[in-house]
């Protein structure tokens, strides 16, 4: 028989399950409205973010009252804590999802263009990064979480690429004027997108490997430090 904390955190882990799969079919419908120009999808994906708000507040009020109830070490400690922050993480590419519909409606008119720098290649790409990793938190499988952190990676530098790409033709290609604010606007929220699965993917390691790998630079820098001063001190001469 669950006792009441298990409970309880059965509870945060159905939440967050339900959060990560509702911000996953909001980021599909605003792709799809980019790609189409349907906009009469907004108000469903309005009605989305409102739901992942709410969602978010009620992750946060539970943490807040298992922390209160309990005192949950190891293991639990870091489902706990991480929830909070992939709650946060979610809520954010809701909002990027929104803001990625509102821009839509100019660019979608322009099909031939979002070809050109392979935007639907990416949409679905990023499309791939959310079911894997609803299959990493359902898994507790950190090895599928860095595999992860590894693609959106690539993802950031595809987005990067066409940023450049579309500023560099914006002077030459009058097509391309017309829609470029919004189109710019459109690949930077990706980008965030892609860096909030990342984050989401950091705190899915944090829970199963009890490992903290944000500032990847920071770490290869203290190894540096600590191996250089391990290294015995050459002997005068």
């Amino acid at each position: 028989m669950q006792t009441y904390f298990e409970s309880e955190l059965a509870k945060l882990r159905k939440r967050i399950t339900k959060m990560l799969s509702l911000a996953s079919s909001q980021v599909d419908r605003s792709f799809q409205v980019l790609l189409s120009g349907d906009m009469e999808m907004m108000a469903r994906i309005h009605h989305d973010e409102n739901k992942v708000d709410k969602l978010d507040i009620k992750i946060d009020k539970l943490c807040q009252r298992i922390f209160a109830l309990a005192q949950p070490v190891a293991g639990d400690l870091r489902f706990i804590m991480a929830s909070l922050r992939i709650g946060n993480e979610m809520e954010r590419i809701s909002d990027m999802a929104y803001e990625i519909t509102k821009r839509s409606e100019s660019v979608s008119q322009y099909p031939e263009i979002l070809s050109r720098y392979e935007i639907p290649g990416l949409l679905d790409q990023i499309r791939k990064l959310f079911v894997q990793l609803n299959e990493s938190f359902s898994n507790n499988n950190s090895m599928l979480a860095y595999e992860i952190i590894a693609r959106c990676k690539e993802r950031e530098e595809d987005c990067k690429s066409v940023f450049r790409e579309i500023v560099g033709q914006m002077t030459e290609k009058s097509n391309v004027i017309v829609i470029a604010t919004d189109l710019i606007l459109i690949i930077r929220n990706l980008e965030r997108i892609i860096g909030h699965i990342e984050n989401i993917s950091e705190s899915i390691i944090f829970i199963v490997d009890a490992k903290i790998v944000r500032h990847p630079r920071l770490s290869e820098d203290k190894h540096k430090t600590d191996k250089e001063n391990t290294e015995e001190p050459e002997s005068a001469g």
